[in-house]
């Protein structure tokens, strides 16, 4: 199942009546333990969200990467991954929170697609569940500050809670980059997918032979297919497919691009070649995309 507003996730939820903005919210789990299903099946929301939880006897399921939440864990889920969790008790709960967000909401000026580029931990196809060692309670804090503000919802509350937000969002980059915060899927083959994934999207041009980004990565082509393939299920070539088709959509929505601009943006030449290939992977040309989403 596919969630494309917060409103119809929060109506999946029973919690629809606490919606207080289109394009932010947040909750604090124990504030809805007769509300929220205990059971959920696997969907995919298509906004960013982030959890925090300590203590909590859920299994959780991330795109296939399952793990217990009772350990302190912070989650950053890009738009389209797949959820799906299974509460086993909610008795001696810690504290958890989950917001959700649109790009539009933060107003940075920034795309779907620049946000992930701005903030490794969202990936596509990684796991985005990180294991909470250094520093812990400065998320939790800010959590809980956000969630007060929303609580006393009003206009200049709600500025607030953008600023919060964006600090959130800064604070677990720089804990990412400086390794505070570890990722649940740890092996090997997983470290290169993930890194695979932040070179595409810090690529000027994504559709480069596999070659440049093994050489980047300092190792073979052979050796990348593989690894890409045992963390993700998905060639390599896929998933340089899906990020061309996310960057093409987001400027697609997202910009005042022509459709010339965005395809010589995205690693096409010829604007003709690259309308085939976004039909082909979406049934709609760049044209009838924009207009049907706009």
């Amino acid at each position: 199942m596919v969630f494309n507003t917060i409103q119809s996730l929060l109506e999946e939820m029973n919690i629809s009546r606490f919606q207080k903005h289109q394009e932010f919210h947040i909750l604090k789990f124990k504030d809805h333990l007769d509300d929220i299903p205990m059971k959920t099946d696997a969907r995919k929301c298509n906004f960013f969200q982030v959890v925090i939880t300590k203590h909590h006897n859920v299994d959780v399921v991330v795109d296939n990467v399952a793990f217990s939440a009772m350990d302190d864990s912070l989650t950053f889920m890009a738009p389209l991954q797949m959820l799906s969790t299974d509460v086993k008790s909610v008795e001696n709960l810690g504290l958890g929170y989950m917001l959700a967000f649109t790009p539009k909401f933060l107003r940075l000026g920034i795309s779907d697609f620049e946000l992930l580029q701005k903030f490794p931990f969202f990936n596509v196809n990684h796991s985005p569940v990180y294991f909470l060692h250094e520093n812990k309670e400065k998320f939790f804090h800010l959590m809980e500050m956000l969630y007060n503000l929303f609580q006393d919802y009003n206009e200049e509350n709600i500025e607030i809670i953008r600023s919060y937000l964006t600090i959130l969002l800064f604070e677990g980059r720089k804990s990412f980059l400086k390794g505070d915060i570890q990722n649940s899927a740890t092996s090997r083959y997983n470290e290169i997918a993930f890194s695979f994934e932040n070179q595409i999207k810090a690529s000027q041009n994504k559709r480069k032979p596999l070659d440049y980004y093994a050489d980047k990565l300092n190792i073979s082509t052979i050796y990348l297919a593989e690894c890409v393939k045992r963390a993700t299920g998905k060639t390599a070539k896929q998933i340089l497919t899906e990020y061309v088709i996310l960057e093409a959509t987001s400027l697609l929505l997202q910009s005042m691009k022509t459709i010339d601009e965005i395809a010589f943006s995205v690693g096409y030449s010829s604007t003709s070649n690259f309308g085939l290939f976004f039909k082909k992977h979406t049934g709609m040309t760049p044209t009838e995309y924009r207009k049907a989403n706009k």
